[in-house]
C-alpha cells in the first residue's frame, strides 16, 4: 500500500515536469517516466483489490475466512458511511466495492489550494478530504501496536492510532453511461463507461 503512494507522487512529479520542459527529449522523458509509475501504481491497486478474493479462496496460502469476512464488512460499512455523506450534497450513482460514483452541484467546491509558509500551494480535493475525514473518525485504529527494542534491550509494545484507508478523487468525467435492466429488481453486472 505505501508503495501504491510513492508512485503515485512519482506520477504527480513528472506530470509537473511535462509542463517544466524545456525540449521535446525532456518532454518525452518526463511522459515515459509519468506513464511507468502510473502504471506501477495501478498494478498495486489492483493487487490490493484482489486481496480479499484472495483470502477467501480454499487453497490460498494466507486463506482466512475471518480477513475475507472482516474486509467485505469494513469495506462495505465505509462504502455506506460514504453514500450517506454524499446524499446530502449530490447524488449517488454507483457504488462498488472500492469507491463510489457520484455527481456533486457545479456549485460545491472542488479543489483548494493553500498557500504555505515557504511560498509553495498545496491542492486539496475537497471532496475527498471530507470523505478521508469521516474515515479517520470512524475506522482509526487506536490499539495498533508495533514490538520495539528499548535502549536496554527489553521489548516493547508502542501503541499508536492507525489509519490506512484513504479515498482518491477520479476524474471529474463528463458523463457516465450506465445501462438500465431489462427486469425490475434483476442486478447487473458491473458495465458501465465513464
Amino acid at each position: 500500500r505505501d508503495r501504491r503512494y510513492d508512485y503515485k507522487l512519482l506520477t504527480k512529479k513528472w506530470k509537473k515536469e511535462i509542463g517544466k520542459a524545456e525540449n521535446p527529449v525532456a518532454r518525452k522523458h518526463a511522459e515515459d517516466q509519468s506513464l511507468v509509475y502510473d502504471s506501477l501504481q495501478v498494478a498495486h491497486k489492483c493487487i490490493l483489490n484482489s486481496f480479499y478474493g484472495y483470502v477467501m479462496r480454499k487453497g490460498a496460502r494466507w486463506r482466512s475466512m475471518e480477513m475475507a469476512g472482516i474486509v467485505t464488512l469494513t469495506g462495505g460499512n465505509i462504502i455506506k458511511q460514504a453514500r450517506e455523506l454524499v446524499e446530502q450534497i449530490g447524488r449517488p450513482l454507483e457504488l462498488d466495492t472500492d469507491g463510489i460514483w457520484c455527481i456533486l452541484p457545479g456549485t460545491f467546491p472542488d479543489k483548494y489550494f493553500l498557500k504555505t509558509q515557504s511560498g509553495g500551494s498545496i491542492m486539496v480535493e475537497y471532496p475527498c478530504a471530507m470523505l478521508n475525514a469521516a474515515i479517520h473518525h470512524n475506522f482509526t485504529n487506536h490499539q495498533y501496536q508495533t514490538l520495539t527494542t528499548t535502549k536496554d534491550g527489553t521489548k516493547q509494545y508502542d501503541t499508536r492510532s492507525e489509519c490506512s484507508i484513504f479515498f482518491e478523487v477520479d476524474g471529474p468525467y463528463r458523463c457516465m453511461v450506465i445501462p438500465s435492466g431489462l427486469e425490475e429488481g434483476v442486478l447487473l453486472k458491473k458495465r458501465y463507461a465513464v
